[in-house]
């Protein structure tokens, strides 16, 4: 039995490698493998999610220690029962908390586990740009209005730093690999531990366009504290989850009219019954080119009734606000 740690760094494919684990579970069995996870709730529910990680990596040595109890128990039991020979665990923040979960995986080691840790780094002139949008818009980790980027990647690039513990304490059981443009981040990933993972020729991204990034941004510098992507999806998004429409694709379709010729073309022998008939030859006319309004105008004037429409939004919700607060003085007896 041997487990995996996957540790990221953050913005190097992890996202792409946790879902090519998760979603094939069956290909993992056949090879006697089990993806754990991103969370250590194998040992208490309440250390999954976020706020469970967090809890997780805090605590005393003594509590650290009887958690790698735990958690190599239940990997005995669970090696046993099912007949896996590699855990993989994966989990990005484990990088950054290496200090804090020493205690842990040295307790893990002392028990004779066989224990690998594999971790990607990446170029920073690439990785900074990404890790911006990330952790300094996408979700706004520091106090404050949104940083610009000189500021802000002064902060990120310590993220590096992680690589110290890792070296020095575990070096002998570390592996590092480089995440390059283009690179089918799955595929290495399933190299270098030995297994084989289905090709699926797709990447699982956390990205969003542009457009997406400058709302969010505009909508997170109005807090003074950090702001998790969740709140801009909760307040601002469609609840329907669906990509957001193109304008320049949707004023394609509305205002492009070529093929009117072709379309009636189809139709000759009833325009050949309307000419005899009533005498009016529509197939004689002259072909009309499709006039499309001017991109740059119609996007203003998207705009100006973008304007109007919050307006008198904004005057729909102060008298529903005026009224709400009415119906709790009444409530309230007042």
């Amino acid at each position: 039995m041997r487990i995996v740690f996957h540790i990221g760094m953050g913005k190097t494919g992890t996202t792409s490698i946790q879902h090519a684990l998760r979603t094939n579970a069956e290909a993992l069995f056949s090879q006697k493998a089990a993806y754990l996870s991103m969370w250590f709730d194998e040992i208490d529910p309440a250390y999954k999610g976020v706020g469970g990680f967090t809890r997780f990596i805090a605590g005393s040595e003594q509590e650290k220690t009887a958690r790698a109890d735990r958690f190599h128990a239940y990997l005995l039991d669970r090696a046993e029962r099912d007949g896996v020979e590699t855990f993989i665990f994966s989990n990005e923040g484990v990088f950054q908390a290496g200090a804090q979960l020493g205690p842990f995986f040295r307790t893990l080691k002392a028990h004779g586990l066989p224990m690998s840790f594999l971790a990607y780094m990446r170029d920073p002139r690439a990785w900074l740009p990404s890790a911006y949008t990330q952790w300094a818009i996408r979700h706004k980790t520091n106090e404050g209005p949104i940083q610009d980027f000189p500021t802000a990647a002064r902060r990120l690039i310590g993220q590096y730093e992680g690589i110290r513990f890792w070296q020095q304490n575990f070096g002998d059981v570390l592996t590092v690999r480089p995440f390059e443009p283009g690179f089918d981040v799955v595929q290495d990933f399933a190299a270098t531990v030995g297994l084989t993972l289905p090709d699926t020729k797709t990447r699982k991204l956390e990205r969003a366009e542009p457009a997406d990034t400058l709302m969010r941004a505009m909508f997170n510098t109005r807090f003074p504290g950090q702001v998790l992507p969740d709140r801009f999806d909760r307040f601002v998004t469609n609840s329907s989850h669906a990509p957001v429409p193109s304008t320049h694709e949707m004023a394609e379709r509305c205002f492009c009219h070529d093929g009117a010729d072709e379309i009636i073309a189809e139709k000759r022998n009833l325009f050949e019954h309307i000419r005899d008939a009533v005498g009016l030859d529509f197939l004689e006319g002259e072909p009309r080119q499709s006039k499309s309004p001017d991109e740059a105008e119609l996007q203003r004037r998207v705009i100006d009734y973008l304007v109007e429409v919050t307006f008198d939004q904004a005057q729909r919700l102060k008298r529903l606000e005026r009224l709400v607060n009415e119906l709790k003085a009444h409530g309230d007896g007042s």
